[in-house]
């Protein structure tokens, strides 16, 4: 039925071509009712773990690598993704607090970077 319920009571309605996407860090304040009516499924982020990422990363990899490229970064990644987060959480001081998947992530980020020529580019 694609109505906006707000707190103050208001209601919107919504055409049927708009479409709404929420993204949450968590749901404190969500109600049962507000989770099950759009579907939110949450994971915590150390629930959901490193490993999961990086096959999906591993798999988006340009086809041009050879195997033996990716069958390297990934015992790169197995031997110093973990100590590396450790050392930081126990030796560095962080800014911004982050968990260890968007750590993980932004490395995966910066590596893209590096990737960018072995894409076919049409």
């Amino acid at each position: 039925n694609k109505k906006l319920c707000l707190n103050s009571g208001e209601i919107i309605k919504m055409s049927p071509e708009m479409t709404m996407m929420f993204e949450v860090e968590d749901l404190a304040v969500a109600s049962p009712a507000t989770v099950s009516r759009v579907g939110i499924i949450y994971m915590e982020p150390r629930s959901l773990g490193n490993e999961v990422l990086l096959k999906s990363w591993l798999q988006k990899l340009p086809p041009g690598l050879k195997d033996k490229t990716v069958t390297k970064l990934r015992l790169l990644f197995d031997r110093y993704m973990e100590p590396g987060i450790s050392f930081l959480r126990s030796n560095l001081k962080e800014l911004a607090p982050t968990c260890n998947n968007n750590l993980a992530q932004s490395l995966m980020r910066v590596l893209d970077c590096y990737m960018e020529r072995y894409y076919v580019k049409e």
